[in-house]
């Protein structure tokens, strides 16, 4: 059984909504939505406030490579 703790909220591989980068901006505290412009923004992921990752919402594999740096980097809010 996997401790739910050790579990990550991941986007889609590909194109993702506001709703969905809301829920993971939601669960961490170094992930944020920047240039939000309504239907399509960018989704940040820092460490220690430097940039580590940054993709706009319509890039084709902008969910793949985020969620690379959401695993890695990623500092769950208590």
């Amino acid at each position: 059984m996997t401790d739910q703790t050790d579990q990550h909220v991941l986007l889609p591989e590909g194109t993702f909504t506001h709703e969905e980068a809301c829920a993971v901006t939601a669960a961490y505290s170094n992930i944020a939505i920047e240039d939000d412009q309504g239907t399509h923004f960018r989704l940040v992921v820092r460490r220690d406030g430097e940039l580590v990752k940054r993709y706009w919402n319509f890039e084709p594999d902008a969910g793949y490579w985020l969620n690379r740096g959401i695993t890695d980097y990623g500092v769950k809010k208590q």
